[in-house]
């Protein structure tokens, strides 16, 4: 029986597996799917798992209950061999490295934050990728309130409760502007706070937030965030972070004690080992129908893969293209088991939609422009409809109803470094490796 493996069990892998399981005949292929984890995030509703508006473990997907009958195997790849066809991984607790043949590879192993050589940012700085960097870095935020509730310094004080966010993307511009309503509502719980103690910078190097949305759109949103008193500073960068602030690129400096960094992706460290063509940043080359360039039996989806559209311009590394990429890939796949070509990916985007806070937001699908409470009603709608399983679904919309309905509790989940827990100020890529 021939074998597909697919490494990588986020959006891309995990639907390109259930697609098969969907289309292949009983006994036609074995699929194994090979990921560090048994789950993975459903990144879109990452942000308010953070801020306690969902119980994070309701925006975590188990994959063995995803895929019914796809072989899950728990392991970390450490590289393929090309002339063997053969993958190298280990599993979790072994020193020794296992093989495993295969006649078709898929390629999905996701992306990591791109963090620049800027000083400080990897000892200071915080990103949010996975779960558990939404959780410490709301660890991380209570832990602040707590600190400059206790200090009568007013400088300190506002240095606490000042995160400056760089990046005005999707997840930048959605982590300034929750964390901000996370953090002035909680002042509320705080006899010697107010709201008014917090401040959130956004920072982006572009002339515009939100370039990916029509320029109207993304101006509707800089309008909301100023006239809620969050800064956004354009144009501009950090090239230096230290335990006490940030400075921008134009000399000026921000005293704040948190720093998050949403400025970017790389492909996954994972994509260098293999030896497979790549471009100048480092991501897998691919032709039209998903295959890596010069390869019969390799494909590549999502993150880590430069997958062209009809007019040669790579598709955007985003949830909604990973998943239609894996469901064409698992068509292409049972076309060249089967003996027929293969067909070239052609996705038409459905549409962006971006949260702000406060209920409000910004929304372009198919074609249809929306704003403030229309485009936030949107935008939870569809990634309520979008989330795997019926339960899970009951689960989100009971959570957003209790969130409606009572205050969210000030409370640390026990993810932040020892150190910070300790009231020294600690980023959350240097602490890491002291969480309990």
């Amino acid at each position: 029986m021939p074998r597909i493996v697919i490494v990588g069990g986020g959006f891309g892998g995990a639907y390109c597996a259930q697609a098969l399981e969907r289309r292949l005949r009983p006994g036609e292929a074995e699929v194994v799917l090979l990921d560090r984890n048994n789950y993975f995030v459903f990144h879109p509703l990452l942000v308010e798992a953070g801020i306690g508006s969902l119980e994070p473990r309701h925006v975590v997907v188990a994959l063995r209950s995803f895929l019914r009958g796809t072989r899950f195997v728990m392991a970390e790849v450490e590289g393929f061999d090309a002339c063997s066809r053969e993958v190298l991984y280990r599993v979790p607790g072994s020193a020794r490295s296992e093989r495993m043949p295969c006649d078709q590879l898929v390629l999905s192993p996701g992306s990591v934050t791109r963090l620049p050589p800027v000083p400080g940012l990897a000892e200071h700085g915080f990103e949010l990728k996975g779960m558990a960097d939404a959780v410490r870095l709301r660890d991380r935020a209570i832990l602040q309130l707590e600190r400059a509730a206790a200090t009568s310094d007013p400088e300190a004080r506002q240095a606490m409760l000042h995160f400056v966010v760089v990046g005005a993307n999707f997840t930048g511009v959605e982590v300034a502007g929750e964390f901000q309503v996370f953090l002035r509502e909680a002042c509320r719980r705080y006899d010697s706070l107010t709201p008014e103690d917090v401040t959130v910078t956004l920072v982006e190097l572009g002339r515009r937030i939100l370039p990916a949305l029509d320029e109207e759109l993304a101006d509707y949103a800089l309008q909301r965030l100023r006239h809620r008193g969050l800064r956004v500073q354009l144009g501009v960068s950090v090239d230096r972070v230290t335990e006490s602030g940030a400075r921008l690129t134009d000399g000026r400096f921000l005293a704040a004690e948190t720093v998050i960094w949403c400025a970017g992706i790389s492909p996954s460290p994972l994509i260098a080992r293999l030896g497979l063509p790549v471009d100048e940043r480092g991501y897998l080359l691919c032709d039209r129908d998903l295959r890596v360039r010069g390869m019969a039996d390799v494909w590549a989806i999502g993150d880590s893969a430069v997958n062209p559209d009809p007019t040669g311009a790579p598709y955007p590394a985003t949830a909604q293209h990973a998943v239609r990429q894996g469901e064409h890939l698992a068509e292409n796949l049972v076309r060249t088991l089967r003996g027929f070509e293969s067909r070239p990916c052609n996705i038409r985007s459905r549409g962006s939609l971006a949260a702000l806070g406060c209920r409000t937001g910004v929304a372009k699908v198919l074609g249809l422009k929306l704003s403030g409470f229309p485009a936030w009603f949107l935008w939870r709608t569809v990634y309520l409809l979008k989330m795997p399983g019926i339960a899970r679904r009951l689960r989100v919309a009971l959570d957003w109803s209790m969130d409606l309905l009572f205050a969210r509790e000030v409370v640390q989940l026990g993810m932040a470094p020892r150190a910070a827990r300790q009231g020294v100020p600690d980023g959350g890529r240097g602490g890491g490796a002291l969480v309990d």
